[in-house]
């Protein structure tokens, strides 16, 4: 059992100096590149609805979106929405068993948008939206 915990703190001390050796050991230079990464924001979002009626139908819709926000400067910026769409509907049975009705349909939607302000009372949108079957939340016109 010694010669375990031995082996096993050998390894942990290994690992830790290893670690700050190595920590300075890759830092690359943002400066030429074609795109920065310092410049790009990513978040995401996910949803989920569902719902039934007094027929014994039912449906589902989940989306997980992400938003990807690349600042050229401070007069142009580039948007875009990754929506991974998944619904379909459900038939409710005798004593509260579900069934689907085989119509489960996964999506990818993307969007984008292309802003461009020249000066204060100017700004130039260039915007693609494509939408499903399903009503999407807007979620370009927020503030990021």
């Amino acid at each position: 059992m010694k010669k375990i915990i031995l082996i096993s703190l050998l390894i942990l001390i290994t690992t830790f100096v290893f670690a700050e050796i190595t920590a300075d050991y890759f830092k690359p230079d943002y400066k030429f590149m074609l795109f920065n990464p310092n410049k790009l924001t990513m978040n995401h979002s996910f949803s989920f609805m569902s719902g039934f009626s007094s027929n014994n139908q039912g449906f589902y819709q989940s989306v997980y979106t992400n938003h990807l926000n690349y600042r050229f400067n401070s007069k142009l910026d580039f948007k875009l929405d990754l929506n991974f769409v998944n619904y379909g509907s459900t038939t409710f049975q005798k004593d509260f068993k579900i069934e689907g009705n085989n119509d489960n349909t996964s999506k990818v939607l993307p969007s984008f948008q292309l802003n461009y302000k020249p000066s204060e009372n100017t700004k130039i949108t260039f915007e693609f939206r494509q939408f499903g079957d399903y009503n999407l939340y807007n979620s370009m016109n927020r503030d990021w």
